[in-house]
């Protein structure tokens, strides 16, 4: 799989917020428009002399016109809209939306199951039972649009399984829970309390129901492919638009690395990939390396393979960099050459199996030709003496390399470590 991680990604989507949306301008002024809604009808539920029946279709009205804005929200946000449009009366008067009868209806069956009238010793077991069931089914009936559909138990149990595996279920059922015990404590008090405390209360209610409502369809646009509900990006989504466009990108770049190599343009092609592997921060270079590596012509595979081991070194990977080291080694040992003589000697430093140490032994032979002038030549050409003499029982050129080190570095004649070295060779 390409890893698509980009400087620039190719899609503007945006991680979906919880805790900011409420307080988004607009979702403000959609509270504070609610807020005082709810703050008249409860004004005008408390008039004396029976006045205050009158707010019964009031209440009703505020409540069809919040719910419905509700389930906007949880509609555009499982679809992947980090912002939802602005209230309208097209958005909260649908006249193909069942779901508020459906909640109201599994609202009042959840009320009749706990009411005082049953058995009195098992109200704690329905209490328990309603309290597990309800979010649920209040969050299925929310996401479906006929409730026909939770009668289907296989699909039911999918979506309850589905709904407790997210990563986000968590944050959901936590708000639930807040906002139901709030909405229980303004049920049990309403009418008792003052009027100062209904203007901080009501508000407070509202935007815990904006957040669960908002929760509710973060979960969704994480799972709605796994329940079968449509989104139009959410973070799968997004990942897979990137990787497409990553292997748009690299393949892009493959076919004019071709062109570039079919006319022995090395040095050029492996100059346009070190800007190809600065720009995508090095995250295409392994499909890049693979690429190459089916290609006839491995020269330039092999010297981006210097590269990459290098680079693996560096980050600690000693076995990956020795493997990639060797396999890159085989495929050109002409144009395989590390960017500096150091990563030669890091590499002798690690490398404890033969196979490294043979393709070592054999680069390490052009060590003066590619780096005439590095200040650890003299130390290269001690290493090729060690490789020689202790591991390949070359004395020949293990003398060659000695001399080479009294040459350019007559103060190491005078180390244990090349005295040791010029005995063997005499032996």
């Amino acid at each position: 799989m390409v890893d698509w991680r980009h400087p620039r990604p190719a899609s503007d989507f945006q991680a979906l917020t919880i805790f900011r949306f409420p307080f988004f301008l607009e979702n403000l002024m959609v509270l504070c428009l609610y807020s005082f809604m709810f703050f008249m009808a409860c004004l005008w539920s408390s008039l004396p002399n029976l006045m205050g029946i009158g707010s019964v279709s009031f209440w009703l009205i505020c409540i069809t016109l919040f719910f419905n804005y509700g389930f906007v929200i949880v509609d555009h946000t499982s679809r992947g809209f980090q912002r939802v449009p602005k209230l309208s009366g097209e958005l909260v008067f649908p006249t193909h939306d069942s779901r508020l009868f459906t909640i109201t209806g599994l609202t009042l069956c959840y009320c009749a199951f706990n009411s005082p009238g049953w058995d009195e010793p098992s109200r704690p077991l329905r209490l328990i039972i309603t309290f597990f069931t309800y979010p649920l089914l209040f969050s299925l009936g929310s996401v479906h649009r006929h409730f026909t559909e939770l009668l289907n138990p296989v699909r039911l149990l999918k979506s309850i399984i589905v709904f407790t595996a997210s990563r986000h279920s968590p944050v959901f059922y936590l708000l639930q829970l807040v906002t139901g015990a709030l909405l229980y404590f303004d049920i049990q008090t309403f009418g008792e309390i003052s009027t100062w405390h209904v203007t901080w209360q009501i508000p407070v209610t509202l935007t815990l129901l904006f957040l669960t409502f908002r929760a509710l369809g973060v979960l969704i646009n994480a799972k709605g492919p796994k329940l079968g509900i449509p989104v139009l990006q959410n973070e799968d989504t997004h990942i897979a638009s990137l990787e497409r466009a990553a292997e748009i990108r690299l393949s892009q770049f493959v076919i004019q690395l071709h062109r570039l190599t079919r006319v022995h343009e090395y040095r050029k092609a492996f100059d346009l990939i070190q800007v190809f592997q600065k720009e995508n921060h090095n995250n295409l270079d392994e499909p890049l390396y693979a690429r190459l590596c089916e290609w006839d012509d491995k020269r330039l595979a092999a010297m981006l393979g210097a590269n990459r081991a290098e680079r693996l070194l560096r980050d600690g990977e000693a076995e990956r960099a020795l493997k990639i080291f060797r396999d890159s080694y085989d495929m050109d040992p002409i144009k395989f050459a590390f960017s500096s003589g150091t990563s030669s000697l890091l590499f002798c430093n690690v490398a404890k199996d033969r196979a490294s140490q043979e393709r070592l032994f054999k680069y390490l032979q052009r060590f003066d030709q590619t780096f005439p002038n590095h200040p650890s030549l003299p130390a290269a050409m001690l290493q090729l003496a060690t490789l020689a003499l202790d591991r390949f029982s070359e004395p020949k050129i293990a003398r060659e390399a000695l001399t080479k080190v009294a040459t350019y570095s007559p103060v190491i004649t005078q180390s244990q470590e090349y005295r040791r070295l010029m005995a063997l060779c005499s032996a």
